[in-house]
């Protein structure tokens, strides 16, 4: 079926730029070089993991001890009641899939788990018991490359959306994977702070929305459903998608998110006296460790913290989703519409935020990359945009990747000297070439980032002390640019049923 779907005929908002590439990446691709793209794209992400001394231990402890009671059939102390402080337990759709690879692979079972008498009542004492045995088990690496399996699933939603919307088997399906696999945000997940749900969760969800893409809402709700399993920050791909969803379908959509829910949480609630509830409500970002963004600085705790770091930005998607359905109607699930408005209720954590991690930007990374597929085009914007992430990860990010002599050379060094002097390229060739001097604007912006990131760390801008800073540096062009399409698609005449644009999925399908 996906072979039938056409793409949107769109035309990139920066001009005409690279058209012998793009137009390139619109052909056809034979099956056997998709799947060639497919295994290009993984040794990239896993080789940029192994290059950089990865998987890291950042995390590691908010899934590794869920992953060994699950995987040696010990439910109730998946969840116990006293954890490592500062890492608060992740939502047990990970843990359920790690500790079955963990059982089947045998990971650590040469010596004998913690008896019920260790992990004591309530398995209040499982957190030590469980250090201790996986001292002696050496545990924690092998389970930490599991994670790595997790890149599958990012993998297979992204495939799923591009086929949905037109632009699977052509250049785009392999060019995408092989960018989305080389983003800093994306590897860093596995390689430094070790967050494999949020790789888990982002690519269930565009599953979902390629279910819905084809009007198979019941398949997006249970998908949504196992998104949120995994981490809370799929409720802004759950919200935009209920919204749009036709009346017929809301309910079915819904139904089956509750049930599918409900199969996992209920038991889990039980077996934990309730202590799986709160990693599943409230996420893994509950736990505002740095601070320094812009709605940290109002000092919100307790629920009134609850309220803006998680609630808000749930709220203000679905007013937003609410505002696209009300101009868009049905058009409002086309491609580019629909994948825009997802990247900028994705988005809105970030506004939200108490902390500012890198790997929090993958998912708008990501979703702007899958953007630009969708639409057929690239724009200098969002590029520049990505080297500019590249540049603050590199300098000012809270954790490095690079943890070795080469790692942290490389890191602080080669690769901002790289995208700097990519930039200054792109400056001088378009002065050289006399073109539009509006193209100028990203890469001297690049080129600035740069300049400043590299000033010695004796002021708050380079020295990373100015969190709120970067966040509105980065965040706010990030949203608009996730957001340019929508507004392109909603100042625009309905074109439903013009030629070459896809009409949106018939309810009664």
């Amino acid at each position: 079926m996906s072979g039938t779907i056409a793409p949107e005929r769109t035309e990139p908002e920066d001009g005409r730029w690279l058209p012998s590439f793009t137009d390139a990446l619109n052909r056809p691709l034979s099956a056997w070089l998709c799947v060639l793209g497919w295994c290009a794209a993984t040794g990239v992400f896993l080789g940029l993991i192994a290059a950089f001394a990865g998987p890291g231990r950042v995390d590691t402890g908010e899934s590794d001890f869920s992953t060994w009671a699950i995987a040696h059939g010990d439910i109730a102390c998946a969840y116990p009641s006293v954890t490592q402080p500062g890492e608060p337990p992740v939502a047990p759709l990970y843990p359920i899939l790690s500790g079955g690879v963990a059982a089947v692979a045998r990971i650590g079972h040469g010596v004998p788990f913690p008896s019920a008498t260790a992990l004591g009542p309530g398995c209040d004492k499982a957190f030590s018991a469980m250090t201790r045995w996986e001292k002696q088990t050496g545990a924690i690496a092998p389970t930490a490359w599991i994670g790595c399996l997790t890149w599958l699933a990012l993998m297979v939603g992204v495939i799923a959306w591009l086929r949905a919307a037109g632009r699977g088997h052509r250049g785009w399906e392999p060019i995408t994977l092989i960018v989305v696999a080389g983003l800093l945000p994306v590897w860093m997940c596995i390689q430094t702070f070790f967050h494999p749900q949020d790789l888990l969760t982002l690519g269930l969800g565009l599953c979902a929305m390629a279910c819905a893409r084809r009007g198979r809402w019941l398949g997006a709700g249970v998908l949504c459903a196992l998104a949120v399993l995994s981490q809370q920050f799929a409720l802004l791909i759950a919200v935009p998608l209920f919204v749009l969803a036709p009346a017929t379908r809301k309910v079915p959509f819904s139904v089956a998110g509750l049930l599918t829910g409900a199969i996992v949480v209920v038991p889990f609630a039980v077996m934990t006296s309730g202590h799986a509830l709160r990693a599943i409500a409230l996420g893994t970002g509950d736990n505002p460790a740095s601070g320094g963004t812009v709605l940290w600085e109002t000092h919100a705790y307790g629920v009134a913290g609850v309220l803006l770091f998680r609630v808000a930005p749930i709220a203000t998607s679905v007013l937003l989703s609410w505002w696209v359905w009300r101009r868009l109607g049905p058009d409002a699930l086309q491609p580019s519409a629909l994948i825009s408005l997802v990247a900028v209720s994705l988005g809105l954590r970030l506004v939200f935020e108490a902390n500012l991690y890198s790997y929090y930007f993958m998912a708008l990374a990501v979703t702007l990359v899958v953007l630009e597929a969708t639409k057929g085009s690239i724009r200098r914007s969002v590029v520049a945009w990505l080297a500019v992430l590249t540049l603050w990860i590199c300098r000012i990010g809270v954790v490095p990747f690079g943890v070795n002599a080469w790692g942290s050379y490389f890191e602080n060094d080669l690769l901002p000297l790289f995208v700097g002097g990519l930039a200054l390229i792109g400056v001088l060739v378009i002065l050289i070439r006399g073109g539009d001097h509006r193209g100028l604007w990203p890469w001297l912006t690049v080129a600035v980032v740069d300049l400043v990131t590299l000033l010695p760390a004796d002021n708050e801008i380079s020295n990373g002390e100015l969190f709120w800073f970067w966040q509105v540096a980065l965040v706010v062009p990030g949203i608009l640019l996730a957001a340019q399409p929508l507004f392109v698609k909603i100042r625009q005449p309905h074109t439903k049923g013009a030629p070459g644009v896809e009409p949106a999925p018939s309810p009664a399908r």
